[in-house]
């Protein structure tokens, strides 16, 4: 990043972290971890009595032992503790800021109080990333998402559909001197999209996964927007088929950060395909089942501990996502410790039958790997698994598709499984009904209910 408006400190301590020392590193995690856990245990409600139940009196030297002796913080024991996890006094400095919300993928939304410090954390690490992904900040940022999570307008108010939010300067960059920002509606039909960044010509585009595979469906032979240097992946996970899809249909790299609404900021890919945690704002732990550390190369539950934000501190927070625990150094040469490939998130994925995740990989390679005339009029699609097994792939086109890509979704899916697979139909639909507007390429009956009520259903089924 350059243009910085007025030297800040904070960025030049942020560069110097990155490249720590193990020493250098533990001495000042200890440190912060420490302060967080004494004032837990000091002003906290709950944590009194956590501390009490674990039987840790004190932390001592060494904050990690006494954080491990801690249990795990689940996003329903955030909704029963209430107010008991506020601190019944903030050290003179800090500042409320206000209240976050997730968007309750699990069925349980979690509000969490910040404090500014915390806030102001987000814009610090989200230069970082951008700098990370060699974002040039004269350049156009564009940003498709939900109207809830865009900048709102002037008057506080969100942008409708279709309509296309304007600002002189970047978001969470306010300390440097950037181009312009430009934002559209995910609820705005995909082939407008397709003519706003063809016409906006933004540097770099911030979309959700799935909308970006969408994107690349709907552009047709040429790329999405041949102004693009960069996209940057969010909220959604991200498959190594998808990312080589979109790379390839866009024709530019894909980055990624790992955030949660409840903490920040948890961590930004490099170039390597590392997750590299921001221990200045929180700790991360891959724990298994037992809630013990996995191996290297193992998968396991993301759990993830706040540094910055003493207004509502999550301690052990389970996020219910899982990644890949990850050994030795890096190639990209960042010392802060990392993790592997996010594999999706947990509280949905256990309740899928053996074999489900499979059967879906199978469908959605065939269709990122299919060669372009075959897919050219495709625009959207859905694989949708019913209480009985049966799998259904809902397919959105704006003209028929050709014999060979239905032959080779068929191919694909009698070759990747056993004879025991269950039955796949295929039907055309004119839409995609998406509850909450974000879109979600695989659903089943089997995953617990979202927060948002009602099931995907296709409209005006045509089997084919």
């Amino acid at each position: 990043m350059r243009l910085l408006r007025r030297p800040l400190p904070a960025y030049d301590k942020l560069l110097e972290n990155e490249f720590e020392t193990p020493e250098q590193h533990r001495a000042r995690l200890d440190q912060v971890l420490g302060a967080v856990l004494r004032f837990a245990s000091r002003e906290v409600p709950h944590y009194r009595e956590v501390f009490r139940h674990a039987d840790i009196d004190t932390i001592g030297s060494n904050p990690a032992t006494a954080l491990a002796a801690l249990p795990i913080l689940t996003k329903l024991d955030v909704q029963d503790a209430g107010r008991a996890l506020h601190p019944e006094g903030l050290p003179a400095r800090e500042e409320l800021a206000g209240w976050s919300e997730s968007s309750g993928t699990t069925g349980h939304p979690t509000r969490v109080l910040h404090t500014k410090r915390s806030t102001r954390r987000f814009n610090l690490l989200s230069q970082r990333s951008w700098r990370w992904h060699r974002l040039d900040p004269s350049g156009t940022f564009g940003e498709m998402r939900l109207s809830s999570r865009l900048p709102s307008r002037d008057d506080g108010s969100e942008i409708a559909s279709g309509e296309t939010l304007r600002r002189p300067n970047w978001p969470s960059v306010a300390n440097f001197a950037t181009g312009r920002f430009v934002g559209i509606s995910t609820l705005t039909p995909v082939e407008e999209r397709i003519a706003w960044l063809r016409r906006e010509r933004p540097d770099y585009l911030m979309a959700y996964s799935e909308t970006l595979e969408f994107l690349a469906l709907a552009a047709g032979d040429e790329p999405p927007a041949e102004s693009l240097k960069g996209v940057i992946a969010v909220s959604e996970q991200l498959t190594p088929s998808m990312r080589q899809y979109v790379e390839r249909r866009f024709g530019v790299p894909v980055h990624q950060d790992y955030g949660l609404t409840e903490i920040g900021l948890v961590a930004t890919r490099c170039a390597a395909g590392r997750y590299h945690v921001h221990t200045e704002h929180c700790l991360v732990e891959i724990l298994d089942e037992a809630g013990r550390p996995c191996a290297p190369g193992e998968t396991g539950r993301i759990v993830v501990t706040g540094l910055s934000n003493l207004a509502m501190p999550l301690i052990r927070y389970n996020t219910g996502d899982l990644a890949e625990t990850t050994a030795g150094d890096c190639r990209c040469g960042r010392t802060l410790p990392s993790f592997g490939e996010i594999a999706g998130r947990y509280s949905r994925v256990a309740f899928l039958p053996a074999g489900t995740i499979e059967r879906v990989l199978a469908l959605r390679t065939a269709i990122e790997t299919m060669p372009t005339p075959l897919i050219r009029d495709l625009r959207e699609f859905e694989i949708h698994q019913f209480a009985d097994g049966r799998f259904e792939l809902r397919l959105v086109a704006r003209a028929s598709l050709p014999d060979a890509f239905f032959a080779c979704i068929r191919t694909d899916w009698a070759r990747a499984l056993d004879t025991s697979a269950p039955e796949l139909v295929i039907v055309s639909v004119d839409r995609i009904i998406r509850p909450g507007g974000k879109a979600e390429v695989f659903t089943s009956d089997f995953m617990p209910p979202r927060d948002t009520s009602g099931a995907a259903q296709p409209a005006q089924n045509q089997s084919t």
